[in-house]
């Protein structure tokens, strides 16, 4: 299974704050897949309302204006399908 990653689309290297963006985003992908397949495995019904409540924060992040604005795109929703389907294709 590919997992999508950011990539530099040019040569240079990147200011401080540039890397700092790309890991803020690459943290948020990571922590989404974990807690989608934990929430596939778990049968709690209390932890599964907590894993709930923290993927809805993390899909409000990909579709907000603070990831428009660390990732200078509007694609947050096709993101967020590509982490799905890449969880999803894990079963």
């Amino acid at each position: 299974m590919n997992q999508i990653h950011a990539e530099a689309a040019h040569a240079q290297p990147l200011d401080p704050y540039q890397e700092l963006a790309i890991a803020v985003i690459k943290q948020a992908a990571y922590d989404y897949r974990a807690i989608a397949r934990r929430l596939k495995r778990t049968g709690s019904s209390e932890e599964r309302q907590r894993l709930s409540q923290e993927k809805e924060s993390i899909r409000r992040f990909f579709l907000g204006q603070w990831y428009e604005l660390l990732s200078g795109s509007d694609n947050g929703p096709v993101i967020l399908q590509l982490l799905d389907r890449e969880v999803d294709g894990y079963d």
